[in-house]
């Protein structure tokens, strides 16, 4: 039975739809998602990408993933300088000492103050989460506080003013607020557009504001009274089914 189970533990499994990831050394490339997505690629075949008697085959497989300039780098450093690499340790310090910039941290941290909500809130939450992976050092307070000031002003008014202590909860409370607001707005124009007559403006309801919803004890989420958004059924409800699909 121990003998079975140590079979199965050392198979290698093929992965359906996923390949090694490349490196190619360009600036805007990152190391640590280079090394994290050869873990998971290594993690689905059933690699041990830690295990002392992988380290020569998980280095190799590392290395001729490598293009362009990476590729380069790993050639002259093997045949020219005649400095192999023997371990996984010394492959990831190699790689990041020759292609991680000395003020790696500063340029993300300058990018993640430059980066704004142009367009959808789904598309700025996948350029933050980008920058925001990779930086080091940073307060989960800071993170949340960077994400609201570079949202839309009327979703920033609405985010800030929930006070969110951790960046998951600001990310879902502005996805929350535009398909609240703009999928409505979205879907008024498209029956507008579709109709047979126009509407009449004077005859759509605006929904209430933040500051309504405080004054008149209304819920953040579906503005309806009697509960508080963290209690809104309508919010479950979005969560659950989101979940079961």
């Amino acid at each position: 039975m121990d003998q079975l189970q140590q079979q199965q533990s050392s198979r290698e499994f093929k992965v359906e739809g996923a390949s090694m990831p490349k490196f190619h050394g360009k600036p805007q490339e990152s190391v640590d998602e280079f090394i994290f997505e050869a873990k998971l690629f290594m993690n689905g075949k059933n690699i041990d990408y830690h295990h002392p008697g992988n380290q020569a085959r998980v280095v190799a497989m590392l290395a001729s993933n490598l293009r362009d300039g990476a590729a380069s780098w790993y050639h002259s450093r093997i045949m020219i300088d005649n400095e192999p690499i023997s371990s996984i340790d010394n492959f990831e310090e190699a790689l990041r000492d020759e292609f991680l910039p000395p003020d790696q941290q500063h340029r993300l941290r300058a990018a993640l103050r430059a980066c704004k909500q142009t367009s959808d809130v789904e598309e700025y939450v996948s350029r933050f989460r980008k920058i925001i992976t990779q930086i080091r050092d940073m307060s989960a307070l800071d993170k949340v506080d960077h994400f609201i000031t570079g949202l839309k002003p009327d979703t920033r008014k609405e985010v800030d003013y929930l006070n969110c202590n951790s960046l998951k909860t600001a990310i879902s409370a502005a996805q929350a607020y535009e398909r609240a607001h703009f999928g409505a707005a979205r879907r008024q124009t498209a029956a507008r557009r579709d109709g047979p007559e126009p509407m009449d403006i004077s005859q759509v309801t605006t929904r209430p504001t933040v500051e309504q919803c405080r004054r008149q004890g209304l819920c953040f989420y579906c503005r309806k009274p009697g509960h508080r958004i963290s209690d809104c059924p309508k919010k479950r409800q979005g969560n659950e089914g989101a979940q079961r699909m």
